[in-house]
Order: C-alpha cells, then structure tokens, then sequence
C-alpha cells in the first residue's frame, strides 16, 4: 500500500480538514486474578474498549477562518458520525470527545487542530429497539398460549374427580364456587353474560366466561383522558392503580368464598375447605395476572400513554406485573411440584402440563421487563437543575428546550412540587437533558 495511491481526504460529518499526524490507539478490559503466595495471575479478557484515533488537523490560508467554523460547527454538533481516516478509511459511529485550537504569532493565518474521536458503537438493543405493534401481537401471542396452558391444567385437574367417590367434596366444592363467582359477575360487572351453569362438565366455559369478566373489569376502570396541566400522568397511572385494584379483588374471591368474607349468593357445600379449591384458586390468580399484564403490554406499547409517564411510573407498572407472575409462579411450583415425583403412576397428565406454564410466565415476565427498559432509555437522560430565578414550568420549559408546552413534562417529573406557578429561586428540580 502507498500512500500516493491510497490515502484519503479526512472529513468529519462531511467538512474535509487536512491532516498531518495521526495515532490510533486499541486497549482491551481485563480483570486480573491474583492468589496469594503465588507469582502472577489469571488476566479474564472482557473484549475491547473503544478505538482511540487522535489526529493533528491542519487549517490555512486566507479561507482558513471560514474552514475552522464549518468544521467547529461539525464537532459540536450533538452525536457521533462518520469520520473518514486518510490511513483506515471510513470509521461510522466516531464520536468526538476532545478538541483543541491552537495558534501561534509565528504561524500566519494557519492552525493547528487536536482532535480525540472514540468509537461509539451501538448499544445493546434491548436498549435502543422501538417497540412497535409487531412487539405488542408477540406478547399478546405468548399471553394467548398461557392462556391455553391454563385451561389444559383446569382440565386435568377436574377430569378425574368426577369418577371417583372420595373427592365428591372437593368437586362439591368447585363447582359452588365456580358457579358463585360467575352469579357475582352478573351482578356486580355491567355487560357481562353467561348462559352455562354445570361449570363441573364444561371448565372451560367457566374459564370463558372469568375472562370476560376480567375484560370488563378492565375496560370499566379507565377513564376518559385530560389535558389539565394538573393530571398529565394521573390518569393512566390513577387507571392503572384501580385495574390493578378490581382484578386482585376477583382474584380474592375463590376465598373469600370458603372463609366467608364474601357473602355467597348460592349456599356452599357444608365443610368445604381452602384446600378444595387450591387448584381453582391458582387459575384465577393466573388468569388476572394475564389480564394485569395485557393492560400493561398496552400502556407500554402506546406512544402517547408513555409520554404522560414518568421513569418511575413505569418502573411501578412493570414491578406490579413482575410482582403478580412471580406470585403464579410459586403457586403452581408449590401445587404442583411434588406431582413430579408420582408422574409415571399419576392418573393425570398435570405434572407434564405445569412446566411449560411457568416457562411461558418468565418469558412473559421478561418480556415485559423489556418493554419498560426500552420506554426508559429511549429518553434522554435525567438530570437535576437548580432554579435561577422565580418562574413556573412554563417558563422554566420555555428557558431550558426553548418549547413551553413541555411544561407538562417537567410537572410529571416534579410531583412533589405543589404549586407549579410559585418555582422559587434555589428549588431543584428533575428535567430531561435536552
């Protein structure tokens, strides 16, 4: 290779710039290992850390002003680019990090330009991905197929009592239950219909018509949306709070049943006990968890909904779905966890049925984990300001993006601040970076 035949123009973000000096630098992160009494030790490579290129750029002649603040403008410009190497070529995704100007009273109308670019490679996607309605139908796919584990172990766990002389309290028990909450259902949710009563026969018209019910229950709790300054995130998030609050309540109500806690409209079998209905029990806390996590896949894939949010908001919405699988989770490991030991000889499938139920909650879980890492990072970063003078968020947005209506922003972060008229001089509050 010669340079007369190969060596490039150098430019940054399109600006060409001469160049008399280059160095290119690569390191690598290790962790050292080191034992006592023993000379050396084990060096864990960690890959490499970012390309370091330092260039000396050359600007002169009668122009050279003119240059200089094209080429100012480029580096300061907010971002990494393109910078072209006249040695290595094009180098995407250079980011500079340090730049000096120097000019000396023997060196007439030229100087020299120090430059530190470091490459800025793209982050882990789980970061950086935008999660569009693609996303959404995946979750909600992994949702329905839950769904369909749930009513295959309902079936597995009814499918032998109705034979068998010894469990006639058990399935006394489930089917006044089952048939209890659907008569609560008709009185209490508005919209919900149910024409099937031998729930024992047909568990999966129960399941049916408990996931109806858990949708009108959703879709009763949300409100109509605001544009007051005053409610930028209350309302999904008061929305969210009360969907969170009517579905545990459905989930309490196997029970409450047993114990008394809520009154039955059809009178229960004479000695039925929790443990009757422990199977049923776990059902519905899974089923209102999905419910739980369908409304949250919602929030978190809807643009508009996450502009009311705050970072913490949508860390509450995600530790609240993470919180209510983890719960199914223990629940059927709890249930059906000793079933593995007896599975050759068991008369059901059940102990085959409940591995992939729990495998589809963490895969749910994490997903949703995903979703609110990536509603996160997608914004900029948070930063705490001092006030400099009297103002309210208005103004405030006004001075810091040159944009009034992100007043609304600036509220959402700053819930602790009650009058948003009345900013004094020396508060401090959190703003987005830019």
């Amino acid at each position: 290779m010669a340079w007369s035949e190969y060596m490039l123009d150098a430019s940054f973000r399109g600006v060409r710039f001469d160049v008399i000096q280059t160095r290119d630098s690569v390191s690598r992160s290790v962790a050292v290992h080191e034992y006592p009494y023993q000379d050396g030790g084990d060096v864990e490579d960690l890959g490499r850390q970012p390309r370091n290129s330092r260039m000396t750029a050359l600007f002169w002649g009668d122009t050279y002003e003119q240059q200089l603040q094209a080429f100012i403008v480029a580096l300061d410009t907010y971002g990494s680019a393109e910078l072209i190497h006249p040695i290595f070529g094009s180098m995407p995704n250079m980011q500079c990090i340090e730049y000096g100007i120097d000019h000396t009273a023997d060196n007439v109308d030229h100087c020299y330009v120090e430059l530190v670019f470091l490459e800025a490679t793209p982050g882990n996607p789980f970061f950086m991905q935008e999660f569009t309605l693609s996303k959404l139908d995946e979750i909600l796919n992994k949702i329905q197929g839950l769904l369909d584990g749930l009513q295959g172990i309902l079936d597995a766990v009814i499918a032998p009592l109705k034979t068998a002389q010894k469990y006639m309290a058990k399935i006394k028990a489930l089917g006044s239950v089952m048939v209890n909450m659907v008569t609560v259902f008709r009185g209490d949710i508005v919209g919900f219909i149910s024409s099937v009563k031998n729930f024992i026969n047909y568990p999966g018209a129960f399941l049916s018509d408990l996931r109806s019910a858990l949708d009108l229950t959703s879709l009763s709790s949300k409100s109509s949306t605001t544009n007051s300054i005053t409610a930028y995130s209350d309302n999904t998030i008061s929305d969210w709070k009360e969907t969170k609050s009517q579905l545990n309540a459905i989930a309490a109500i196997p029970n409450a049943m047993i114990t008394g806690e809520t009154d039955a409209p059809v009178s229960m079998p004479a000695g039925a006990t929790l443990d009757d209905i422990k199977e049923l029990n776990a059902i519905v806390t899974a089923e209102v968890a999905a419910e739980l996590t369908k409304n949250a896949v919602e929030i978190l894939t809807d643009k508009e909904q996450l502009e009311k949010l705050s970072p913490d908001d949508i860390e509450m919405i995600v530790n609240d779905v993470r919180e209510s699988l983890l719960n199914v989770i223990d629940q059927h490991r709890e249930l059906y966890e000793p079933e593995m030991q007896s599975v050759s000889s068991s008369p059901t499938d059940i102990a085959l049925r409940w591995q992939p139920v729990v495998l589809s909650l963490k895969d749910i879980a994490l997903d949703v984990q995903n979703l609110g890492n990536a509603a996160i990072m997608a914004r900029p970063p948070l930063v705490r300001r001092r006030i400099e003078s009297d103002c309210n968020f208005h103004l405030l947005a006004h001075k810091l993006y040159g944009d009034y209506q992100r007043a609304a922003e600036l509220y959402r972060l700053n819930p602790t601040i009650r009058d948003s008229n009345n900013i004094k001089q020396g508060d401090f509050i959190y703003a987005y970076a830019r």
